[in-house]
């Protein structure tokens, strides 16, 4: 029992399938020829009809025309009534179907291109449908499948539109590159799938060991199958030949419209000779064009003598003939070219084609049955004699180009064979039929035993010392510039990365192209990407790639494509694909970032959605996140704040003018929030979708308020600070409870919530301040014209008892409005003296510093405290200076004097010289009021 890979076992498509070994083109098929000979009858040339259609052209020109009708086939015919019911109805369909598409072709900015990029989602569906190991060809298949189901509807779009539609040249772009890409696919299943058999095998067995078994009565086809099965290069060109076939065949329909099956009624070939012939010997007169004609219509005639010719309309349809049997052996399609050539009445030229098939004879085997019955045998006993036949018509300069490249296909003749291939494709498949073709008949004449002398094949057939590698630097080097810039298409090099096996260098060649800059990238299309994706994901799946840096390079390229497109969705599994953690936490929180900048309001909805995805592929959401806010936070540059010259001239300013204007005009001396800052502060969202981020959150927020408070961004600091849950501190206790069974946060926990709450408390005071101050400057009731003149003693006596009662009534309802205002404004004024207090005496160390040592004392958090202590305090001394000023409370500016020089806050410590002497000269101010009204300091 023949032992097979494990990937290989469990997929659907097996290696013998694949193949197309030699065998199968070279079974006899004129059978249905040859039946065909009976119908062949003279007519008069119409060149006007049209011939009966094969079949395989009527289910492709043809395909869904209810107009059409098959000639000849009277089974098929209808009544004339029935016809015409047939065509309104059909008509009416088609030309409501052409509507539809009309009106996608208007409405879509490049039609078919919203329908490709579904295959984003196929693929996507595939790869972890077919997650197992040995359905990676499987995988393959569908992949194939999907892009070949969108070439068939852009190709259907593109057939219906109006020739010459100003939005189709995209979309044409579009379906060429998926053919590519579905070719890609379809080469990498046949070639990897024989490469992944072909390691479990005893490929490397010496030649005496393969034609160990060999006796006389092995044939050229017995052969040249174990060639085939022990010889994995010869095999696997083979491959590439019947991709390259079946590459030629899927196109063949619908590029080739001049077919010969278009023309002529396939009665006879010539036809249009013989009957000027006929005419001639009748004693008709013909036209100048049938002068010179050969006397006889043997194959031979027109080559015989060379200054006879055949008619005019002929030689055309001998030319087209040509080209339709090249084309369709260019396909593989050796049965379908000879059956043209019995319809185009040229049954020789069948013949021909026959020649150079492999001889077999079943009846040299020993034979167990008792009926002992003979079978036919197959092929060409005097092939080496066609060979050497065929090999000097190619040289032979007076045939067509045509008919020497059908030859020189069939006889190994590559220079003959190399005009009828202008693309890179038929140059490649011309160069690999001729190397296959010199190794086959080189084993061919060491192994079989021939019971005759061969013919003796000149020395530049076996000059031809092909090989894939020379075959891929001739293509390159070659002088026509078209075909060395096909060589360059990027779908081209990694199908010859691919042939060549040499998978190393297709990564290296693909990550190359991620840092050619932008002149490159834009040749770098989101489904060029998605198939070097896939084949990198393939490559490491099946063992081949060695580097997983360039494939995580290639990935991540990929990932950001995806997310450029805004199928962010998609991103979460093929991040998951990168083998470091710190590598998806980078990628994955990048294409974060990406979707907050696409979008003008990202909903928490989306970003707890996209978490998920992240969450069910294994990702560290908490990391993820983290990152996310971070580099939002950071992006710009980080956030500017005025230096400490700045600030020390800021709280020069501030002293020295201690009034309740200046007061006024510095608390509302603060930068305005800027659309960037709120998109910095939503970015903190990130961290509220789970409890367990809380920590992460807390951290982050008191970054952003240090950097907003230095820049005097008291309404940025507030929006940062509503964001937080007020919960927080609460969850985090709890949660280290739970999980630690201890109360004492965490040194890095404890710190960020001890300057948490230093916030709270700043911007309380802050508010309590402002509250206050509007109050006491801006809602004191103000005293009507009547009571201004009564307390100026005005002439009272002229008014009217009524006017003065009024008066009095305004008098009291003044009194009693001041007396309300004035305790609302004591309670105002209690409540900033305790919050600006709660700033000045911030237990355990003071405002804004930590309670524990770290080791490293000076980082930018560090940096950054000690700036807002010497910005912050100082203002906050100053603020409640202006409180205790305004409202007459001279004992307590003392009682703030000696908090200020107390050692145990240390305050004096953080205010500069200058800050020291102002108040120092405000509290002299203070005092000396006191003693000017008596009361004792």
């Amino acid at each position: 029992m023949e032992f097979q890979s494990p990937i290989i076992s469990g997929s659907d498509l097996s290696v013998t399938d694949r193949l197309n070994l030699p065998s199968r083109r070279m079974k006899l098929s004129l059978e249905k020829s040859s039946n065909m000979m009976g119908a062949v009858s003279l007519a008069s040339p119409n060149r006007h009809t049209m011939s009966l259609m094969s079949d395989d052209l009527s289910h492709t020109i043809f395909e869904g025309d209810p107009t059409f009708t098959r000639i000849g086939l009277a089974g098929q015919r209808k009544t004339l009534d029935e016809t015409r019911v047939d065509l309104t109805v059909n008509n009416l369909s088609r030309k409501k179907h052409k509507e539809e598409l009309m009106s996608i072709l208007l409405e879509e900015e490049v039609p078919g291109v919203e329908n490709a990029l579904e295959l984003f989602e196929s693929f996507l569906q595939t790869f972890q449908s077919y997650g197992a190991e040995h359905q990676v060809f499987n995988q393959c298949a569908e992949y194939e499948s999907k892009c070949g189901e969108q070439v068939t509807a852009l190709h259907k779009l593109i057939q219906m539109a109006p020739q010459g539609h100003s939005k189709l040249a995209q979309a044409q772009e579009l379906e060429q590159e998926l053919r590519f890409e579905r070719d890609t696919w379809r080469l990498v299943a046949s070639l990897y799938q024989d490469r992944l058999n072909s390691e479990f095998q005893d490929s490397e067995m010496e030649s005496e060991e393969i034609w160990s078994g060999l006796d006389d009565a092995t044939s050229e086809d017995d052969l040249v199958r174990q060639l085939y099965d022990k010889n994995a290069i010869i095999r696997q060109a083979q491959l590439v030949v019947d991709w390259l076939e079946q590459r030629a065949a899927d196109v063949y329909h619908d590029s080739h419209y001049s077919q010969a099956e278009f023309y002529g009624d396939a009665v006879t070939g010539w036809e249009n000779t013989l009957h000027s012939l006929i005419s001639k010997k009748r004693g008709i007169s013909t036209d100048n064009a049938e002068q010179n004609l050969v006397t006889q219509m043997d194959p031979d005639a027109p080559n015989r003598d060379q200054s006879r010719r055949l008619h005019p309309l002929d030689k055309e349809d001998e030319m087209r003939l040509l080209r339709s049997v090249f084309a369709r052996l260019r396909c593989g399609q050796l049965d379908e070219a000879q059956q043209l050539c019995f319809r185009a009445g040229q049954p020789f030229r069948a013949a021909i084609l026959e020649g150079w098939k492999l001889f077999h004879d079943p009846n040299m085997k020993s034979r167990t049955d008792v009926a002992n019955t003979k079978e036919s045998p197959s092929g060409n006993p005097y092939r080496d004699i066609w060979k050497t036949m065929s090999w000097k018509e190619c040289e032979n300069v007076q045939l067509s180009v045509e008919e020497r490249s059908i030859l020189a296909l069939l006889c190994g003749h590559l220079k003959a064979l190399l005009p009828a291939c202008p693309s890179w494709e038929d140059q490649l498949w011309a160069h690999l039929r001729a190397m296959i073709d010199h190794c086959v008949e080189k084993e061919l004449r060491r192994c079989v035993n021939y019971k005759r002398q061969l013919q003796v094949l000149p020395d530049e057939y076996w000059n031809q010392q092909l090989t894939v590698e020379s075959i891929f630097s001739t293509l390159a080097a070659s002088r026509d510039k078209t075909l060395v810039a096909q060589g360059r298409d990027q779908y081209r090099i990694i199908q010859r990365y691919l042939i060549m096996d040499d998978v190393d260098g297709l990564l290296e060649e693909m990550s190359s192209w991620l840092s050619k800059g932008d002149s490159w990238s834009v040749h770098l299309r989101p489904h060029m990407l998605r198939l070097m994706a896939h084949l990198a994901l393939f490559f490491r799946r099946i063992g081949r790639g060695s580097s997983e840096d360039l494939i995580g390079s290639i990935l991540e390229a990929y990932v950001l494509q995806l997310v450029n497109l805004g199928r962010t969705d998609l991103a979460a599994v093929y991040v998951a694909q990168l083998p470091l953690p710190e590598d998806q936490i980078r990628l994955y929180a990048q294409c974060l970032v990406m979707v907050e900048e696409q979008q003008e309001l990202c909903e928490d909805t989306e970003r707890q959605r996209l978490l998920y995805l992240a969450h069910q592929v294994g990702l560290d959401v908490n990391a993820i996140a983290k990152q996310v806010v971070i580099t939002l936070c950071n992006q710009g540059g980080n956030i500017q704040h005025i230096n400490d010259a700045s600030l020390q001239v800021v709280a020069v300013e501030i002293w020295d003018n201690i009034s309740a204007a200046a007061i006024h005009f510095h608390l509302n001396l603060q930068v305005a929030t800027s659309a960037e800052d709120e998109r910095r502060i939503r970015s903190l969202s990130w961290l509220l979708m789970d409890p367990s981020m809380r920590s992460q959150l807390l951290i982050q927020a008191n970054t952003l308020m240090r950097g907003y408070l230095l820049r005097r961004q008291i309404e940025a600091v507030k929006l940062t600070f509503k964001l937080i849950p007020p919960d927080t501190l609460k969850i985090l206790s709890e949660l280290w409870e739970s999980r630690t069974g201890l109360t004492d946060l965490p040194t890095e926990v404890a710190a960020a919530t001890r300057e948490y709450l230093s916030i709270q408390a700043y911007i309380d005071a802050l508010d309590a301040f402002q509250e206050w101050f509007t109050r006491f400057h801006h809602s004191k009731p103000k005293k009507t014209e009547a009571s201004v003149q009564q307390q100026r003693g005005g002439a009272s006596a002229q008014l009217s008892f009524t006017e003065n009662l009024l008066k009095e009534q305004h008098l009291k309802q003044h009194q009693v409005e001041m007396l309300r205002w004035q305790a609302a404004v004591d309670s105002l004024t209690e409540t900033a003296i305790d919050k600006l207090y709660n700033v000045l005496l911030f237990p355990d160390g003071g405002w804004m510093a930590d309670s524990v040592q770290f080791e490293d004392e000076n980082t930018p958090r560090q940096q950054q405290q000690q700036l807002l202590r010497q910005s912050c305090i100082p203002h906050a001394a100053l603020l409640l200076c202006n409180v205790l000023t305004s409202t007459q409370r001279h004992s307590q500016c003392l009682e703030l004097a000696n908090v200020v020089a107390s050692e145990q806050q240390s305050l004096y410590k953080v205010c500069s010289a200058e800050q020291l002497g102002q108040l120092t000269k405000h509290l002299r101010q203070a005092y000396v009021k006191l003693l000017d009204l008596g009361e004792s300091p």
